[in-house]
């Protein structure tokens, strides 16, 4: 990838150096169209979905429809402890002749470390770093390896894709953890709890890292599991029963449900 011009870079920034002290758009600012300057790079493959897994626990799901590689990696400001995964933002660019000047919306997935060079700084997939391009444009854009963008904080909407959960790996008959994929609105939980088989009492689970959720139980605590979740605007929903009897580590769930 080659960067952009040193000199270009350093006016970008004295020009928006007052802009970049931004906070996102609280709820009640979504679709305000609001845009907030930032910066955005891209990493992976040139067509790919950024880093398969990832800081929230996705693993190859960022690939695959709803999310189908539009996803990014967010600096501190944005990947917020693990507590900006699933968030959306439009994201655009106006470089001409590359840049087409539409918004595209990215579901933040994953952390990028290094990314300290701004207050926000997108890492995305090369798939969704050259969807900001005019038609015939995306490899000339990518090959500018950085460059000004503009942003805002959105809903999700994933359509007609309900929530799913992803079952960790190191889930036993004593413990039990699982990614929580695809939520609208938000994209968010201020709290997730589960209830076993046949019972309305939820019990609080907590926030291992990223996406996923885990919770001690024991033997007695059988499958099928219900999960209540309350979005970080206070919506609550339950998905009943999605995770069945004989469930498999690592097997993905699909709800009947969503914000």
């Amino acid at each position: 990838m080659v960067s952009t011009p040193f000199v270009a870079f350093i006016i970008f920034f004295v020009n928006i150096s007052s802009c970049l002290c931004a906070v996102f758009p609280s709820n009640r600012t979504f679709g305000s169209k609001i845009f907030s300057a930032g910066l955005a790079t891209w990493y992976g493959d040139e067509t790919g979905a950024g880093s398969v897994g990832g800081a929230c626990g996705w693993k190859d799901d960022v690939k695959n429809p709803p999310l189908s590689s539009m996803v990014a990696a967010g600096n501190a400001n944005i990947f917020l402890s693990g507590r900006g995964c699933g968030h959306c933002f439009q994201i655009m660019c106006h470089q001409p002749p590359y840049c087409s000047g539409k918004p595209i919306t990215v579901t933040i997935s994953d952390e990028c470390p290094g990314c300290s060079d701004a207050p926000f700084h997108f890492d995305m997939s090369g798939f969704a770093f050259g969807a900001m391009a005019n038609p015939g444009q995306d490899h000339n854009l990518r090959q500018l390896g950085k460059l000004m963008v503009q942003y805002q904080r959105v809903p999700c909407s994933y359509r007609n894709t309900n929530i799913a959960f992803r079952v960790d790996e190191g889930s036993t008959k004593y413990w039990f953890a699982a990614a929580i994929e695809y939520a609208d609105g938000n994209g968010d939980f201020k709290s997730v709890e589960m209830a076993p088989s046949g019972s309305t009492n939820f019990v609080s689970m907590d926030n291992l890292w990223g996406t996923v959720w885990k919770i001690n139980i024991n033997p007695s605590f059988q499958a099928p599991y219900s999960f209540r979740l309350t979005s970080s605007d206070g919506e609550t929903i339950i998905a009943r029963d999605v995770i069945p009897q004989n469930f498999v580590v690592g097997q993905k769930y699909l709800s009947h449900v969503n914000f």
